[in-house]
């Protein structure tokens, strides 16, 4: 005997009609990282407007200008330099070993890929922006 019974058109699932939990989680964490950026560029917007970004630019150029007289004064040093010269052939020395340099490489190419997908979401929150306005 056959079983010749039919589901009823409207009882059969439309998975187009409902948004699979996934696809809710990822739009809400996708919300949530442009609110999350939209506040953070208004925090920077607000920060560096006020007189504490100006006062800790002004205070970062005289430090740094500190910091530069003071590096010129020790690379006329000759300890310095002999320090300077052995922690480049350290260097050297550990870019040799394959095990360094594929944990170099592994780093790089990470960070590159992480700078890639922040570019990628700043021109997207860019782009969501202006069209916004």
């Amino acid at each position: 005997m056959s079983d010749n019974t039919q589901i009823p058109p409207e009882s059969t699932p439309n998975p187009a009609a409902e948004p699979t939990p996934t696809a809710t989680h990822n739009e809400s964490l996708l919300d949530e990282l442009r609110s999350l950026g939209a506040q953070l560029e208004a925090v920077a917007r607000a920060f560096l407007n006020s007189n504490q970004a100006h006062q800790i630019q002004q205070d970062l150029q005289k430090s740094v200008g500190d910091v530069v007289d003071r590096l010129q004064a020790l690379r006329s040093n000759e300890k310095v330099a002999e320090v300077s010269e052995k922690g480049k052939q350290l260097v050297e020395k550990a870019m040799e070993n394959p095990s360094v340099t594929e944990a170099h490489t592994k780093v790089v190419s990470g960070l590159a890929n992480i700078n890639e997908e922040l570019r990628k979401l700043a021109a997207s929150l860019s782009e969501n922006r202006h069209q916004g306005e």
